[in-house]
C-alpha cells in the first residue's frame, strides 16, 4: 500500500530482472515517508530463503524513495488465496 511494484531488468554490474519498488506519489508526509524507510531498512537485515533480498536503494530525481529488490516471480497473495479459497486460518498459516 506504500508503494508500486515495478518488474526491471537491472543491466550492470550484474544483468539480472530484479523488482523496483517506489514509494507512492503524493506520499510527501515525514510519517508516511519514516513508513517506507522502516520497511526498506527491515528487508535489507533480514536474510531469509523465503524473503526476497534487498540489493540497493535511492531516490528517484523526482524525490519520491525507491529500492531494488530480488525478483520472484509469481502472482499477488491476494488472487491466490482467492483462487485456492483458503479460509482466515489458511492465510494466517502463510505469514507463519
Amino acid at each position: 500500500g506504500m508503494g508500486a511494484v515495478y518488474e526491471a531488468e537491472q543491466l550492470a554490474p550484474v544483468r539480472r530482472t530484479v523488482a523496483v519498488k517506489v514509494a507512492k506519489v503524493g506520499m510527501t508526509s515525514a510519517e508516511e515517508l519514516a513508513r517506507f524507510e522502516a520497511e526498506r531498512q527491515a528487508l535489507a537485515r533480514m536474510a531469509h530463503p523465503n524473503i526476497a533480498q534487498v540489493f540497493d536503494a535511492g531516490t528517484t530525481d523526482g524525490g519520491r524513495p525507491y529500492f531494488v529488490m530480488e525478483y520472484v516471480p509469481g502472482g499477488p497473495l491476494t488472487h491466490y488465496c482467492q483462487l485456492h479459497q483458503l479460509s482466515l486460518a489458511d492465510k494466517l498459516g502463510l505469514f507463519q
